[in-house]
């Protein structure tokens, strides 16, 4: 038996309803996966998690300085090097929808350096990754070569956010999928 069950329609409280409402909106679907509703029981949890997605992935929110290709391949590696299966899966949905074909997207994840991004993307790509896998390997002249690459400190500040979001993603989906499955 699954440790988490997902809650009847009537017992999702009214906050949560309209933090799964949000949700939809935000990635422009009616139906979300079940492991998104085991939360319904935890509203301030779904706030995080919307509020995350909202300010630090979504392409809608149109204030990245990053691409949508160069976010969702980040989103991608860090899913691969963190063996999140649904993260991973959602990322190559993603840019396969952008034109991006399986093959392709399994070279990307075997050699990151080849993305087809501008220079100042694969960088994006490369401190996330490296972010969300060892940020203890970073060091202050990282930092400055992020600088004279051409990435302002704001920039910086993102890919921080987005690693983040990226690990705090992979948590959730990977925990929740494993307390949806049976024993």
């Amino acid at each position: 038996m699954a440790f988490f069950d997902i809650p009847k329609d009537e017992d999702i409280t009214p906050e949560a309803r309209q933090w799964l409402d949000d949700l939809r909106r935000l990635r422009g679907v009616e139906t979300l996966w079940g492991g998104w509703l085991t939360y319904a029981r935890s509203p301030r949890i779904l706030k995080a998690r919307v509020t995350a997605e909202e300010n630090l992935y979504n392409q809608s929110s149109g204030q990245s300085a990053f691409s949508w290709e160069a976010r969702n391949m980040a989103f991608m590696l860090v899913a691969h090097a963190r063996h999140c299966e649904g993260c991973f899966g959602s990322s190559r949905r993603h840019l396969t929808a952008l034109g991006f074909d399986e093959p392709v997207l399994d070279g990307f994840c075997a050699n990151p350096g080849v993305l087809p991004l501008p220079d100042r993307e694969r960088l994006f790509v490369k401190y996330v990754l490296q972010l969300a896998t060892d940020p203890t390997q970073l060091q202050p002249k990282d930092f400055r070569e992020m600088e004279a690459q051409g990435l302002s400190r704001e920039n910086v500040q993102e890919m921080i956010g987005f690693a983040a979001f990226a690990v705090f993603n992979t948590i959730f989906t990977t925990a929740t999928m494993t307390a949806l499955r049976d024993d």
